[in-house]
């Protein structure tokens, strides 16, 4: 197994986020659903991932996401593109933005009217929707599962899922999955998952430590539903996790995400996404 060198938290933090395997929006796929909750666990489960696989194909959406962490929160709009996901700042810790505030988030944006410089944040959401990819195929091999006790719902199943001790993680995102249990309900009508629980019993270190460690108790919570037509998006995602970076250095991530009010919109230009946003930012 090969390792990426690990030079900041951010690099930590893209891994966690990598969990969250349907952060980025994707489509209802026309795969089948079990007939009956008598199927094997592990086959609901894998049939349920196969129904994740992410696309571009379901078409470009506008929604609002807010951002909660410790020293406060930020507010953006956000817009999918053919050209990436471009965002607009529309409050800070629930606040409009002063007129510095909202000059300084104008140049952020503006620099993105430069090619080169959205090819590299395009680059860049590549390079996590790759993370989230592998990590996806990673899911039914790298847990066994059963029903819940409690029973299902009359929307959702309910698996609870341990670690495979088989299972050899192919990349370094997949070894946080061999630290962490996790409780999973899949939707019944569109066979996704709707919910995800998952806590980090066991310290998980990357690079036997070098590179960093999540400690154990770290937790993630991620839900997500039907938001717009067939479309399927993010309405929350919680983490909370401590370890360290490159041996010595503290992390601790605590942040809650949460998006809302989706809409479809046509695909858009950069400047047309960013002259999208600036009238939309208006009305808020």
């Amino acid at each position: 197994m090969s390792f990426h060198p690990m030079s900041s938290s951010r690099q930590i933090t893209r891994l966690i986020l990598a969990i969250s395997f349907f952060l980025a929006t994707s489509p209802l796929a026309n795969g089948s659903s079990p007939s009956d909750v008598a199927q094997r666990p592990h086959d609901v489960l894998r049939q349920a991932v196969a129904n994740e696989k992410l696309s571009a194909k379901d078409g470009y959406f506008v929604w609002t996401d807010r951002l909660q962490k410790p020293r406060g929160s930020v507010t953006k709009l956000m817009v999918s593109t053919p050209q990436g996901i471009l965002s607009r700042t529309i409050a800070i810790n629930d606040r409009a933005l002063t007129p510095d505030e909202r000059q300084q988030d104008e140049d952020r944006i503006n620099r993105l009217l430069d090619p080169a410089k959205m090819r590299d944040k395009a680059g860049k959401q590549r390079d996590d929707q790759q993370h989230i990819e592998r990590l996806l195929v990673s899911l039914p091999d790298a847990y066994e599962c059963e029903y819940a006790a409690s029973g299902h719902d009359d929307r959702n199943l309910h698996l609870d899922c341990t670690p495979n001790p088989q299972f050899s993680p192919p990349n370094y995102e997949s070894q946080v999955l061999q630290g962490m249990k996790v409780k999973i309900l899949i939707d019944r009508e569109d066979y996704r998952i709707s919910r995800i629980d998952g806590t980090l019993f066991r310290d998980v270190n990357f690079g036997w430590g070098f590179l960093g460690r999540l400690n154990r108790g770290g937790s993630i919570e991620i839900v997500q539903s039907r938001v717009a037509a067939k479309h399927w998006g993010i309405q929350r995602m919680q983490l909370n996790f401590d370890g360290r970076v490159i041996v010595v250095k503290p992390l601790h991530i605590e942040e809650t995400e949460t998006s809302w009010d989706y809409h479809a919109v046509p695909g858009m230009s950069v400047a047309q996404a960013l002259e999208y946003l600036r009238n939309a930012a208006i009305k808020h």
